[in-house]
C-alpha cells in the first residue's frame, strides 16, 4: 500500500483537483492522509465527495513540517509520499511507481519530474537526466511532492525539522524537504531520479510568487547546505546563479526579477552563515495534534 500524506491549508479548489486525480488512479491500493490546518470545516465537503477513496482526516496546528509529521505517524503504507495540496497525478502514476519499485528493490526512494499544466518540466531547472541521486546532483532533482520513499527509509530518517519550512515559527520558510531527502543519502540508501514520470503542479515561477517567497525560502536553502556539510564552493555556485541572474535581469530592465534574484542570493548567504546560530534560539512548541 502507498500512503499519501497531504498537508493542506487555505486551499479547496486545488485539493479537489488532487483528490479527483487520485480517484482516477489505475492503482487503487493507497490511503490519503489529509492533515488539515484550517481553522474551519471548509474542506469537509470536498473529502465527503470522494467517498470511494480511503481518506484519513487529521488535524494539525500550522506548519508544513508539523503537518507532515502528523501524517507520518499515521501512515501505514510500505511506500510514503508527500503530495502538495495543489499538485495532481496523471492516471497511471501510482501504477508506474509500484512497478518501478518492484523492478528496483535495491532502491529506497524515487523522485519523479514535476511539470506545469502545459507539461513543461518546471523544477529544478538544471535537473539531470534519469539516474542515481548523489549529494551533488540531489540539489537539482529533489522536489518534495515528487518523492516516493520506502517505509524502511522513513523509519530510519525520522521526521521533518519543524523549525524550518512554510508556517514554521522561524523565518526560514523552506528547506525542510531538502533536509529530509538528503538524509537517506546520509544513511546510505540508494535514491533514483526519473523525470519520465510526472507529477503536475501549479506554475512555480510567477513573479508574484517569487517576490513573496524568494528571501524566506532562500534562507532555508542556505541553512540546509550548511548543516549538511556543503562547502563554500557549493554555496558560491548558488550565489553566482542568483547574483548573475540579477545582473542579467537588470540588463534587460526587468527590475522585479532582478530584485528577486538579488534577495534570493542575500538569503542564501545569510542562511548559510547565520542560520544554525539563529535557529538554536527558535523554540518549536508543538500544539494541537502536532
Amino acid at each position: 500500500m502507498i500512503s499519501l500524506v497531504v498537508a493542506t491549508r487555505n486551499r479547496v479548489v486545488e485539493l479537489e483537483r488532487l483528490l479527483s486525480s487520485l480517484d482516477a488512479q489505475a492503482f487503487k491500493d493507497f490511503e490519503v492522509i489529509v492533515v488539515d490546518q484550517n481553522a474551519d470545516e471548509r474542506i469537509v465537503p470536498v473529502l465527503q465527495k470522494h467517498c470511494t477513496l480511503t481518506i484519513h482526516h487529521l488535524r494539525s496546528a500550522p506548519g508544513l513540517s508539523r503537518a507532515r509529521n502528523v501524517g507520518l505517524r499515521a501512515a501505514r503504507g510500505e511506500i510514503i509520499s508527500f503530495p502538495d495540496d495543489d499538485c495532481w497525478y496523471p492516471n497511471q502514476l501510482l501504477v508506474r511507481v509500484i512497478e518501478w519499485f518492484d523492478v528496483h528493490p535495491e532502491y529506497g526512494a524515487l523522485f519523479t519530474g514535476i511539470r506545469n499544466p502545459e507539461g513543461r518540466l518546471m523544477a529544478p531547472k538544471r535537473a539531470p537526466g534519469p539516474g542515481p541521486c548523489t549529494r551533488k546532483n540531489v540539489l537539482s532533482c529533489v522536489v518534495s511532492c515528487t518523492g516516493f520513499l520506502r517505509r524502511r527509509v522513513t523509519d530510519v530518517v525520522g521526521f521533518f525539522n519543524q523549525k524550518i519550512g512554510v508556517g514554521s515559527a522561524s523565518r526560514y520558510q523552506s528547506g525542510e524537504d531538502l533536509d529530509y531527502f538528503l538524509r537517506p543519502l546520509t544513511h546510505n540508501f540508494r535514491v533514483w531520479y526519473e523525470p519520465t514520470l510526472t507529477v503536475y503542479h501549479a506554475e512555480l515561477q510567477s513573479i508574484e510568487r517569487l517576490r513573496r517567497t524568494a528571501y524566506p525560502y532562500a534562507l532555508g536553502v542556505g541553512y540546509v547546505l550548511r548543516t549538511h556539510g556543503y562547502s563554500w564552493c557549493c554555496l558560491s555556485g548558488f550565489l553566482l546563479r542568483s547574483f548573475g541572474g540579477a545582473a542579467i535581469s537588470l540588463c534587460k530592465a526587468d527590475l522585479p526579477r532582478a530584485h528577486v534574484f538579488l534577495i534570493r542570493g542575500i538569503g542564501q548567504g545569510w542562511g548559510y552563515i547565520f542560520g544554525p546560530r539563529e535557529l538554536e534560539s527558535v523554540v518549536d512548541s508543538p500544539t494541537g495534534n502536532g
